[in-house]
């Protein structure tokens, strides 16, 4: 009986991505968001917003992996090559970006300069930046769709929880 496959281990490390230091990049995103997001969330709020967060870790997944699936970008590098999106970006990048601008904006106004921003700064700078760095293709897809399905997005989940917090308080 073989404990170990080192076949297996040998092709992830020596052939796989986690000789690469992109793949650590992928690794450590995983963790400095949350780390982040840890240290500064209004402990008051914690649930509303965790839960705003998480339902936009589970609709970037679901979108990501649509995207992926339909052909519009791949990712070269990711921390498994059996899994097609960028998990450290659908589950801690992105929402603990929203997550922090929905805590730190009371307004609609300031919360849609705030996503304006947010979706410029994943768009034009993140996006290219993967290009540039060879962990992301973009096949049928561009930044500026990238941005205003960000600010879509951001709106509608607002939207969405505005609702949802507006019932919860006449229950």
């Amino acid at each position: 009986m073989e404990i170990v496959n080192f076949d297996y281990l040998y092709n992830w490390i020596v052939l796989g991505s986690i000789a690469d230091p992109r793949w650590w990049l992928l690794f450590a995103s995983i963790f400095w968001p949350w780390l982040l997001w840890w240290r500064v969330v209004e402990k008051t709020r914690m649930f509303e917003i965790l839960a705003y967060g998480l339902f936009w870790a589970a609709m970037a997944t679901w979108l990501d992996l649509l995207g992926t699936e339909y052909g519009k970008w791949s990712y070269p590098i990711k921390l498994d090559n059996d899994i097609q999106t960028l998990l450290p970006a659908d589950t801690a990048v992105i929402p603990v970006m929203y997550m922090l601008l929905y805590q730190y904006t009371s307004t609609w106004k300031t919360f849609v300069i705030g996503s304006v921003i947010t979706a410029a700064v994943l768009s034009f700078i993140f996006e290219p930046l993967f290009l540039m760095l060879d962990m992301l293709e973009l096949k049928e897809w561009s930044h500026t769709k990238s941005f205003f399905s960000f600010l879509f997005l951001a709106i509608a989940t607002r939207t969405l929880f505005f609702f949802i917090k507006k019932k919860q308080i006449t229950f």
